[in-house]
């Protein structure tokens, strides 16, 4: 109970570090934003949509350098983090210490990479849906369609579909990483094959499981992050928002909980049987 609550309130001061690097670049230059600009005579807090906007418009070099500076340090601890809670909840490692991250840090450069791969996914998913979402757009303009159909619902479609997909890529990075972590896998070319046929084996579980609890934490993290843009500031807001995120951080240790347990229970399958080696493409000549 106590490796799970130090493995929850780390993600958790992870979430607070993540919002550090924005609110250290917004108010650094509040003042003068709002102090000097014409356009923000008119401001009242919580900001409006349009007039955040406007805000984030005016941050110096210095203060976008912070957001970049600072969202890349989060992603990094984020990914020794998880690669740290699967060592230390999983109970067929010997995890090196109690430490969350010193667990994860020999995992970090194998998570890059996976990362790296993940984003190349992504940035393929993004470009097929906007291909077939103009193509169909295109056609919605030659036959004539609404505007009800030509623009909203496509819009609404696209979204969705862009949605599933990203969240669909997350599930198999997520599944890549815990594999990694829980067989101590150093060749990750041969994981995707091993993750797939865990999919066609446990659609429910390991696909539909993971899929909705991803939803759940981008909601709750969505939900955060449009409260604190709208906060004014009071004491009872800044307990919501540490509850909302102590909520994440525990579905995510509870993710990782559940993709043990079915990894666990393939230990004596031939899933797990796979050989840790590279993968070697042999070349028949004709």
């Amino acid at each position: 109970m106590a490796v799970r609550w130090r493995i929850v309130l780390s993600r958790w001061l992870l979430y607070v570090l993540a919002m550090l690097p924005g609110w250290i670049a917004v108010s650094a230059q509040l003042n003068d934003a709002i102090g000097k600009r014409p356009w923000f005579q008119d401001a009242t807090l919580p900001l409006n949509t349009l007039d955040f906007r406007l805000l984030l418009s005016e941050l110096s070099d210095s203060g976008l350098s912070v957001l970049v500076f600072g969202a890349a340090f989060v992603w990094l601890m984020q990914l020794m983090w998880q690669a740290g809670a699967v060592r230390l909840l999983d109970p067929g490692t010997q995890p090196d210490s109690a430490g969350v991250l010193s667990n994860g840090r020999p995992f970090l450069g194998r998570f890059v990479r996976i990362a790296i791969v993940a984003l190349i996914a992504a940035v393929l998913v993004h470009v097929i849906v906007k291909n077939v979402h103009e193509a169909f757009s295109i056609r919605a303009e030659l036959e004539g369609w609404s505007v009800r159909h030509s623009y909203i619902s496509l819009q609404v479609w696209r979204i969705l579909a862009l949605f599933v997909a990203l969240n669909l890529v997350g599930v198999f990075a997520f599944w890549v990483r815990v594999f990694t972590v829980a067989d101590d896998r150093r060749y990750l070319k041969r994981i995707p094959r091993i993750v797939l046929r865990l999919f066609l084996r446990r659609p429910l579980s390991a696909v539909l499981l993971q899929f909705f609890a991803i939803t759940a934490v981008l909601v709750l993290q969505a939900i955060a992050l449009w409260n604190w843009r709208q906060s004014d500031g009071s004491a009872l807001y800044l307990l919501l928002w540490a509850a909302l995120l102590l909520l994440a951080a525990y579905v995510w240790q509870l993710r990782i909980q559940a993709a043990l347990a079915i990894l666990n229970d393939e230990r004596s399958r031939d899933l797990r049987q796979v050989e840790d080696r590279p993968l070697r493409f042999r070349y028949r000549r004709y």
